[in-house]
C-alpha cells in the first residue's frame, strides 16, 4: 500500500495546487493542457457547451458540481485526519466547510436553505438533490470536528436544506424543466439526517412515510434491472444491438451507495435494511459492468440479452456518435461507493480488491471526465480535455476511507 500511499499525496498537492478557487471550493473541471480554471478561449466557436442562459461556458463548467466535489474532498479530508490525525488535513476539512457555507449562504438570495450551483462564482438558480446530497453528508462527517459555533451553523444548514425540498414535496426546476420531481428514493438518508441534526419529528414522521411508500424498494438510481423487467422502453438501437444500454454507473452507484451507506449505519435495526443492502450490492454488480480492463469506467455499455455480457457501444462503426462508448476517470467514484458497500457486505475482500485495482490504475493525469476525442462530434471533443474534480476528490475519498476503514 505504499505506492497507493504515494499517490494520495501526489494527488491532494496537485489538488490543492490547482483544483481549490479562492473561496475554497473545488472546481469541477480544469483545462488538462495547462490544470488551470476554464476560460472562454478553451472553447472551440463550435463547441456545444450548453451554458445555462447568463452564464458563459467556462463559468458553466468550472462550477456545474461544485458541492459535490467539495464535499467528496472534505469527506477525503476528514478521513485522512481520522486516520492520521494530520493537522492539515482537518484544517483543509474546514476549509472545506466554509466553502459549503458560502455556497449556502449565496442560496439565501433565493431563501433560507436554497443550495445553488454558483456558476462563475455567482447566485444562479439552479441546483440538484445530489449537490446537496454530497454537501450535507460532508458536513455532517465534520460535525464531531467542529467547534461549537460551527456544530450549530451545521444543524442549521442541513436541517433548513433538507426543509427546502419537504416543503415542495420535492419538486424544483432542473435545467430547463420548470417543476421536476426529484427521484423519492434520495430523501429517506436525507430526511433521516436532518432528523438527527435537528430532533424535529416532522423529518422522522416524513422519513417513515416515504418508506411505508416504497420508496426504497429498489435502487433510485438503477439501471440494468428496469431495462430488463420492461419498465423501460428499448430504443431502436438496444434492439438492434440485442443488448440493454446502461449510462452513467458511476454518477448513479455512488449517490445510491452514499444513500444507502448512511441509512445501514444510522438506521441498522430498520426493518428495511436486509433491501438496503441488496440494493447496494446490486448497485456495485451493475458498476462492475462498466469498469474497463484499464481501471477506467465506459460511460456507456451494452449488456447481452442473452449472455449478459457487457461491452461498449462503438461510433466509430455504428456512426451513432449520440453514444460515445468512451472511457472516464470517474471509476474513482465506482471505487468510493465499493469501499463503502464493502462495510455492509459479506463479499468484503472481492469489492474492496476491485476498487484498490482501480486506485492503483489511476494516476493524476487519469482523472479525466472523459477520455477518447475521436468517440465524439467536434462539437462535443471538448469535454475529453478536462481534468475532472469529481474524479480527483473522489479518488481521495476511497483512499482515506479505506484508510479509516482498516481495509488497508
Amino acid at each position: 500500500m505504499q505506492k497507493l500511499a504515494q499517490r494520495a499525496s501526489a494527488v491532494e498537492t496537485w489538488a490543492e495546487n490547482h483544483f481549490i478557487d479562492p473561496n475554497g471550493i473545488v472546481y469541477t473541471e480544469l483545462d488538462r493542457a495547462t490544470g488551470a480554471p476554464l476560460t472562454e478561449s478553451f472553447f472551440e466557436p463550435e463547441a456545444d457547451a450548453r451554458p445555462i442562459p447568463g452564464y458563459s461556458a467556462s463559468e458553466f463548467w468550472n462550477y456545474e458540481n461544485c458541492g459535490m466535489t467539495t464535499g467528496a474532498y472534505m469527506q477525503a479530508m476528514v478521513c485522512r485526519h481520522e486516520a492520521e490525525r494530520a493537522p492539515v488535513a482537518l484544517e483543509r476539512a474546514r476549509r472545506c466547510y466554509r466553502a459549503l457555507k458560502h455556497i449556502y449562504d449565496m442560496g439565501k438570495q433565493l431563501e433560507e436553505g436554497f443550495f445553488p450551483k454558483i456558476y462563475g462564482a455567482r447566485f444562479s438558480n439552479q441546483t440538484s438533490t445530489d449537490q446537496v446530497l454530497y454537501a450535507v453528508l460532508a458536513l455532517d462527517r465534520f460535525a464531531p470536528h467542529a467547534d461549537k459555533d460551527e456544530r450549530a451553523e451545521i444543524a442549521r444548514m442541513i436541517a433548513c436544506m433538507i426543509q427546502f425540498w419537504v416543503k415542495r414535496k420535492y419538486h424544483y426546476l432542473y435545467y430547463h424543466i420548470p417543476d421536476m420531481l426529484w427521484p423519492l428514493a434520495r430523501f429517506p438518508s436525507l430526511l433521516l439526517l436532518a432528523y438527527k441534526h435537528s430532533g424535529d419529528a416532522q423529518f422522522k414522521a416524513e422519513y417513515e412515510r416515504l418508506l411505508a411508500e416504497g420508496v426504497n424498494r429498489y435502487p433510485g438510481e438503477d439501471r440494468l434491472r428496469r431495462k430488463r423487467n420492461g419498465e423501460i422502453k428499448l430504443s431502436d438501437y438496444e434492439q438492434e444491438q440485442h443488448a440493454w444500454m446502461i449510462c452513467a454507473l458511476a454518477d448513479a452507484v455512488t449517490m445510491d451507495v452514499m444513500e444507502l451507506d448512511y441509512l445501514l449505519r444510522n438506521d441498522p435495526s430498520n426493518t428495511w435494511a436486509a433491501t438496503w443492502r441488496q440494493s447496494a450490492r446490486q448497485m456495485w454488480e451493475e458498476a462492475r459492468l462498466t469498469l474497463a480492463p484499464d481501471g477506467k469506467v465506459y460511460v456507456e455499455m451494452l449488456v447481452d440479452m442473452d449472455t449478459g455480457i457487457a461491452r461498449p457501444p462503438d461510433p466509430l462503426h455504428t456512426g451513432n456518435y449520440s453514444i460515445s462508448g468512451a472511457k472516464s476517470g470517474w471509476s474513482s467514484m465506482i471505487a468510493r461507493a465499493g469501499v463503502q458497500a464493502a462495510r455492509h457486505l459479506p463479499e468484503r475482500e472481492a469489492i474492496l480488491a476491485e476498487a484498490k485495482r482501480i486506485l492503483q490504475a489511476l494516476d493524476v493525469q487519469d482523472l479525466t471526465y472523459y477520455d477518447q476525442p475521436e468517440r465524439f462530434l467536434p462539437s462535443q471533443r471538448f469535454m475529453t480535455r478536462f481534468y475532472s474534480g469529481d474524479a480527483m476528490a473522489n479518488w481521495l475519498w476511497a483512499y482515506w476511507q479505506g484508510k479509516v476503514s482498516g481495509f488497508w
